[in-house]
């Protein structure tokens, strides 16, 4: 593992529409293998345009190692194709703070699958930190860190 960077915090977010089950959506969400993992959440209600109820869920995932095991198998659960779009986009998924975003499918989440999709997806948050000076950029470092948990 490089020791450059740390991936300390977690964010996993997703709107639940009228139209949606709301037990559907917590399983695709907990296929992205939480497991049993300690979470804070946060449930957020609003209207929606045409008056209909729009919930939005946010869970965080605050330790470093169960945040590492989270990422190793959303990562390891994507397909090659996506890790390759994931590295060559790396740039523009990392914030100046430090976060990677994924987009994940919420509905093949449901179905017990990890593929990236921007349209209605399950928003995923990794916040990174650098912990030695030393050897590459941010992006450099956090796509070695990435390359090192890939089984």
């Amino acid at each position: 593992m490089d020791s450059s960077v740390l991936a300390f915090s977690a964010k996993i977010s997703t709107i639940i529409h009228a139209t949606e089950d709301p037990e559907k959506v917590a399983k695709a969400i907990r296929n992205l293998s939480l497991g049993e993992m300690p979470l804070g959440s946060t449930v957020n209600r609003a209207k929606g345009h045409h008056g209909n109820e729009i919930v939005t869920v946010v869970f965080t995932i605050r330790n470093a190692k169960n945040v590492e095991g989270f990422l190793r198998n959303i990562w390891n659960g994507l397909s090659q194709l996506d890790r390759t779009e994931v590295h060559s986009s790396l740039t523009s998924r990392i914030d100046n703070a430090g976060t990677l975003f994924l987009r994940i499918d919420k509905q093949d989440a449901l179905r017990g699958k990890i593929r990236l999709q921007d349209t209605d997806p399950i928003k995923i948050a990794i916040s990174f930190r650098a912990i030695s000076p030393k050897g590459g950029g941010f992006v450099d470092n956090v796509q070695k860190w990435l390359e090192a948990i890939q089984s």
